[in-house]
């Protein structure tokens, strides 16, 4: 219970990442989600310089970063992104608190799916899926309201949407609404964790790599969310 709890508390704080460092440190973390363990050795891939573990703390310290960063967001996305942030999934956390779980697990299910082809180059196909249940399990333990943990789930399982959308270009009308129709408000959770998840990446792979093109593209699902969906 002192384990989960402090965990959980940790949520809530301005640097999770350094608290969840320090779990681990104090080989703590393991004890409450278990996965870590097996994230610390797999991850290394074409696209990952390091394991999953460091990832998803290099992951959630790019977000949080972004949030504390007030010019970060244009003017009209700003009020939209903050109020969805701050609503309340149960007497404890809001969404923002859910986000940053989510996004600590969001490749939690990389270990499950791991293969390697035959010219040895290392896949993840469908660890989306498989993390979506490891994150079912561990809200589950965490004892998570049910809004929190369907909300912690829909994050892991749709984590890669901007990537996705990024690699193949197409933004059409189409393809949009049809995300915003299975989503709703939680695009905008999910646009957050995919960029934090993107640029934690490449940074790694390019310092000096101007991230702008990966933030025009989130904010331009966001616009058109806001701005056209939900206006009709």
């Amino acid at each position: 219970m002192e384990l989960r709890d402090e965990l959980l508390d940790s949520l809530i704080l301005d640097n999770t990442y350094i608290k969840l460092e320090d779990l681990d440190k104090e080989e703590k973390l393991e004890k409450i989600i278990p996965i870590v363990k097996d994230m610390k050795i797999v991850g290394e891939c074409r696209y990952h310089v390091v394991d999953v573990y460091k990832h998803s703390i290099y992951s959630l310290k790019e977000l949080e970063e972004d949030m504390r960063d007030v010019s970060f967001f244009r003017s009209h996305l700003k009020d939209k992104i903050k109020l969805y942030l701050e609503a309340k999934v149960d007497n404890k956390f809001n969404r923002y608190h859910i986000l940053k779980l989510g996004l600590f697990l969001h490749d939690a299910g990389k270990p499950g799916s791991k293969t390697t082809d035959s010219t040895g180059r290392v896949h993840f196909k469908g660890h989306e899926v498989i993390g979506e249940k490891i994150g079912e399990e561990i809200a589950t333990n965490l004892n998570l309201s049910l809004m929190a943990k369907e909300l912690l789930c829909k994050y892991i399982r749709n984590h890669m949407i901007l990537l996705v959308l990024y690699k193949t270009d197409d933004m059409s009308k189409e393809r949009l609404f049809k995300i915003f129709d299975e989503l709703g408000d939680d695009i905008i959770g999910v646009m957050l964790l995919g960029y934090a998840d993107i640029v934690a990446t490449r940074k790694l792979l390019n310092p000096n790599e101007d991230m702008g093109v990966i933030k025009t593209y989130m904010e331009y699902v966001l616009t058109n969310y806001i701005y056209k969906y939900k206006q009709n």
